[in-house]
């Protein structure tokens, strides 16, 4: 892979592309070799991953990440050396809404491309790293007449930028003011992240809002509350639920209805509880959505648990935990008996350590099952068992057939 820069101190950078016919302009010394030497990957990660890119083609920064050797945050320091562009922090920065304007959001997704501030006819544009041919093609027609100044972010944090800037529940009153509760709630389960002209019903355009803004936020759950004289929209973040809509009392019933619809459960029956499931598609990142209904004093609340099928498997090193207890846990991880218990509240990252705990001990020598309610991710190599109480799997019974299956690890 071969960069190339502008070099024009007077005018903005106006290329960031890949190109493999070029020599880069910078002159700045090959990405691995700058990294070696600032300390922030050894010699014997980058070799592994200089192996994984000749197998893959992908990008040398993109697997030191994925592999845990190397932070996004340092890889963009690193980049910002190589190519000579300034690094900013999206978390101290808002981006000017003249600026998000000019370049259609599906186009910023699908590059991660965020449009920062227009100044003197000079688009600025946070990137993670290197564009492709493609996207500068589709940022310049967005643009028209202006020139790009490209300066770089993590790309975590322009992710996260990107959730925020778009809001999906923007447009969430013109929906609610044409809902009619009269209308017939419509049994259309197709659940693209986009929402496509005024032919849908107010309700379903309204629960596709709340879902896609719950998607971005990444939120791990989505509450929906009847009250006296509203139904309050709350979303569970890091753990923690905050107030995200409200809605017309009128919508309660309605709105629970189009949700049961898309889980196959029975929306004539109110009283009981209900537990079901659907899968979505949102912002291209493929859901689990659970849901679970129970009867309040003001009608049928639900809860939405979202799994994201699309995420990235983290690895220990990227947790974030200090390093004396990294030390300490990939320690126990790995003790011939014993037993590790992860606690903590709703959507902390309980499953997310665990996971990343498999990943760091999983190899050919050892018979690692689990039992799960839900699977969320896919082992390739683990012996996953999913709880189904209709066919009489539950934890206590699975946990004493995995005892039988002579395991070395079981995660519960």
């Amino acid at each position: 892979m071969r960069l190339r820069s502008s070099s024009r101190s007077e005018e903005p950078a106006e290329v960031l592309v890949d190109t493999p016919d070029e020599h880069p302009a910078h002159g700045g010394p090959p990405l691995g070799e700058l990294l070696v030497s600032k300390g922030s990957v050894t010699a014997e990660a980058l070799q592994a991953a200089l192996l994984g890119q000749a197998d893959s083609g992908r990008r040398l920064g993109e697997i030191l990440v994925e592999q845990g050797f190397l932070s996004d945050a340092d890889l963009a320091r690193a980049l910002s050396d190589q190519l000579g562009l300034e690094l900013i922090d999206l978390r101290r920065i808002t981006p000017e809404p003249e600026a998000l304007l000019r370049v259609p959001e599906s186009t910023v997704r699908a590059h991660d491309a965020l449009p920062i501030s227009i100044d003197d006819q000079v688009l600025t544009v946070a990137v993670p790293g290197v564009l492709d041919g493609s996207a500068m093609r589709q940022l310049k027609s967005a643009v028209g007449d202006l020139r790009l100044k490209f300066v770089l972010a993590p790309i975590s944090d322009i992710e996260r930028a990107v959730d925020r800037s778009y809001d999906a529940l923007a447009g969430l009153d013109r929906v609610v003011a044409s809902f009619n509760p009269d209308d017939p709630i419509i049994d259309d389960t197709r659940t693209s992240g986009a929402i496509t002209g005024d032919d849908q019903a107010p309700v379903v355009q309204a629960f596709q809002r709340i879902l896609t803004q719950a998607v971005r936020e990444r939120a791990s759950d989505i509450h929906i509350e009847p009250q006296d004289t509203a139904v309050r929209i709350r979303f569970r973040v890091d753990g923690a639920l905050h107030d995200a809509a409200r809605l017309p009392a009128s919508m309660a019933q309605s709105l629970v209805s189009r949700i049961k619809i898309m889980a196959d459960m029975n929306i004539v029956e109110r009283r009981r509880s209900q537990d079901g499931q659907f899968e979505a598609t949102v912002d291209d990142r493929s859901l689990d959505v659970r849901v679970a209904t129970t009867a309040t004093i003001w009608g049928e609340k639900a809860v939405l648990r979202l799994l994201d099928k699309s995420r990235s498997l983290l690895q220990l090193p990227r947790l974030g935990m200090p390093p004396e207890t990294r030390a300490e846990f990939s320690s126990m991880i790995r003790s011939p008996f014993g037993m590790v218990i992860c606690a903590g509240p709703t959507g902390s990252g309980k499953t997310t350590t665990l996971y990343a705990a498999l990943s760091e001990i999983n190899d050919t020598e050892r018979n690692i099952m689990t039992i799960e309610d839900p699977v969320e991710y896919v082992f390739p190599s683990i012996n996953q068992i999913q709880i189904n109480e209709q066919a009489d799997i539950t934890f206590a019974g699975g946990l004493k057939a995995i005892l039988r299956q002579d395991p070395d690890i079981i995660l519960v």
